[in-house]
């Protein structure tokens, strides 16, 4: 029996915090001074430490897609944004666009990617209304305009076969270690119910970001005398803790960055593949 579905590859990212200056920065981003020279960014350890976790990522990817096609979803907070200036690199605008855009480069360039969905993330690291997310969307959509790009607040997509409701917020990871998962759980049971409620089938797969955080639930219920299965992943982010996140997550000691690549075959998920790395981010001494 023939396959009704091609294999695809679905890449999840979220959360680079382009202009933070802990937050993901392509080397070759180009930027202007005041007297309109151009020049590239130095990075710092943090940022050159993100940017080979990225890099490593894209090539695992291209390596687990081989010829089939790679579908890109970004879950929002592309800049820093203006609310928290003593994190950024730059207080200019303009600079953050441009370190979001660049970011996206190594990866909308590749041939088999050929649709880009990009969710808007929180307001204040947007500059408002999804700004950044708007702007990189538009300048990305111009320079490759044989790509099918777009920018949403909150998407619901048949990929290879595959259901996938995406946005950026989403529900809390849990307050304790042993706890993780449960406010997810709790989350997609009531998602699900909601589409079955509404007559609908629940999406296979659901998509957040926010809270920098990685997380795995599958759920299977029972309704009306079917049985329906949905996965829930809260995504790593592509930025470490700066002081409004280490306030935010109580002082965590280990951060995962990365992407999540789920394998799709048939109209199911045959794999989901973690390409992070996760670092212990306390000073550690002998006094």
């Amino acid at each position: 029996m023939s396959k009704k579905y091609k294999r695809v590859i679905l890449v999840a990212m979220s959360d680079p915090h382009g202009g933070h200056k802990l937050g993901l920065l392509n080397p070759k981003t180009v930027l202007w001074d005041e007297d309109g020279n151009d020049y590239h960014p130095t990075l710092n350890k943090t940022q050159q430490y993100l940017w080979k976790v990225y890099m490593t990522a894209k090539e695992e990817v291209v390596k687990l897609a081989g010829k089939d096609e790679i579908v890109l979803l970004s879950l929002g907070d592309l800049s820093q944004g203006d609310k928290y200036l003593s994190e950024q690199i730059s207080t200019r605008m303009s600079d953050q666009i441009q370190m979001a855009v660049w970011g996206f480069e190594p990866w909308v360039k590749l041939p088999n990617v050929k649709k880009v969905r990009i969710a808007k993330g929180t307001g204040s690291h947007s500059f408002g209304e999804g700004s950044t997310e708007i702007l990189v969307g538009s300048i990305l959509g111009e320079k490759y305009n044989k790509k099918n790009i777009k920018v949403l607040d909150h998407g619901l997509a048949n990929i290879g076969g595959l259901s996938v409701d995406y946005a950026h917020h989403g529900p809390y990871p849990g307050s304790r270690n042993w706890l993780q998962g449960n406010v997810a759980r709790y989350y997609l049971r009531s998602l699900m119910q909601d589409e079955i409620n509404a007559g609908e089938i629940p999406p296979d797969l659901v998509l957040r970001g926010h809270y920098h955080t990685y997380i795995k639930e599958l759920l299977n219920i029972q309704a009306n005398g079917l049985s329906y299965e949905s996965m829930l992943c809260i995504l790593p982010s592509m930025c470490m803790p700066g002081n409004w996140t280490r306030q935010a997550t109580r002082s965590v000691s280990r951060i995962t960055n990365g992407v999540i690549a789920f394998e799709i075959l048939d109209g199911k998920i045959y794999q989901a593949h973690k390409f992070t790395s996760t670092l212990d981010i306390r000073t550690r001494e002998k006094l």
